[in-house]
């Protein structure tokens, strides 16, 4: 069985996206905060959680991140959104999967899950590397990108 040629960097980063100036207020009753009545559209910086992976032949699937990510939700993330979509590209093989060490990436839900993954290789990797990590540069280009439009 032929490996594939993928080493899949899978990080985490938070993109700000500038929106309209200044908050708005909003009075409300008690107990009715989330009520569509008393709610407005967000202003000023909004944020938003996402990872993604790459390989030499170009960028794989980008997700956005609902809510907190911890070492569960991360690993529920690997095993029904990048390596179902990894498959896709590359049927055959092992995934060659490069992580920093993200106290995320080395957590004990996620570090037993892989452990049970014959098709998963985990690639070694210094810590505190940024600039050896191939995914780093694709995060910049999409920051650069985000804060442009």
């Amino acid at each position: 069985m032929e490996a594939a040629s993928l080493y899949k960097t899978n990080n985490v980063i938070k993109l700000k996206v500038k929106a309209n100036d200044g908050p708005d207020l909003v009075y409300r009753p008690q107990g009715e905060r989330y009520n569509p009545q008393y709610t407005c559209k967000l202003r000023g910086r909004v944020s938003a959680h996402c990872c993604g992976w790459i390989s030499h032949e170009g960028a794989g699937v980008f997700h956005c991140i609902d809510g907190h990510l911890d070492g569960q939700h991360y690993q529920h993330i690997l095993q029904n959104v990048t390596v179902p979509s990894v498959w896709i590209l590359y049927p055959d093989g092992i995934i060659h999967l490069q992580q920093d060490h993200f106290s995320i990436h080395d957590s004990r839900v996620v570090q037993e899950w892989l452990s049970r993954q014959a098709d998963l290789e985990i690639l070694d990797w210094p810590p505190r590397a940024p600039d050896m990590n191939p995914i780093e540069k694709t995060w910049s280009e999409v920051k650069r990108t985000m804060q442009e439009t």
